[in-house]
């Protein structure tokens, strides 16, 4: 178990891009960890330690998100992720309010094949929408993800990496575009995650998707100087 106490708390952005005019639409927060001497520690590692206490999940993503929100890079549209269990019942409002604070904000959802989960979610989002917050549905076609929430009123969709995989399998590529088509019909913004290469980067364009994210574009990630104390 890690002490949660002795970390301190920044972020990363990285950048959406329009794989067609390589211009920058917005960017995504990640939070990050560190130890008091400085070692990065795997975020995944902390939420999953989180995941068994709620309380302490919940501040930590509220301070999460307030830092994010602070130190976002000027006049972009930001997107943060949401982790649905942080912000169930009483928290839901505090998160609200500082979340409606920002102009351009997207909230991503990530679906989990946990029934229970996906009912969560799907309750978020239409609070977050009833809030004229966007919302974007991530994930889709992770290993582990499915398609619950209401496809017809999200904002953006997200494609996984995992679809990089499937360059070679013509029905993989045909499944992806008809989905891109769909959104296309339905006016949603399409963004194909895990662009590493020149390649993935023209599979996207010959794909017609609007952004991109990867780290093909790492020279434009964008970290704060600052660091906070973890309050949990």
């Amino acid at each position: 178990m890690l002490n949660l106490n002795g970390l301190s708390l920044s972020c990363e952005y990285q950048p959406f891009v329009c794989p067609h005019t390589q211009r920058i639409h917005g960017y995504e927060a990640l939070a990050r960890f560190y130890l008091e001497q400085g070692q990065a520690v795997a975020p995944n590692l902390i939420f999953e330690q989180l995941h068994q206490a709620s309380e302490q999940l919940a501040a930590v993503e509220f301070q999460a998100k307030a830092f994010q929100l602070k130190h976002a890079p000027q006049a972009q549209r930001l997107f943060v992720n949401l982790d649905p269990h942080a912000v169930d019942g009483a928290h839901t409002q505090k998160l609200l309010d500082l979340l409606s604070q920002h102009p351009q904000l997207t909230v991503e959802i990530i679906e989990n094949t946990c029934v229970s989960d996906a009912e969560l979610a799907n309750r978020l989002f239409h609070q977050f929408k009833a809030a004229n917050i966007q919302v974007a549905l991530d994930d889709i076609g992770a290993p582990h993800s499915m398609l619950s929430i209401d496809l017809m009123n999200v904002d953006y969709l997200k494609f996984d990496r995992y679809w990089l995989k499937l360059i070679d399998a013509p029905h993989g590529i045909a499944l992806l575009g008809a989905l891109i088509e769909f959104g296309k019909r339905t006016g949603k913004q399409c963004i194909l995650e895990g662009i590493e290469t020149e390649a993935q980067l023209q599979l996207a364009r010959e794909l017609n998707i609007d952004l991109v994210q990867g780290f093909l574009f790492k020279p434009w990630f964008i970290r704060p100087e600052q660091s906070e104390k973890l309050i949990c």
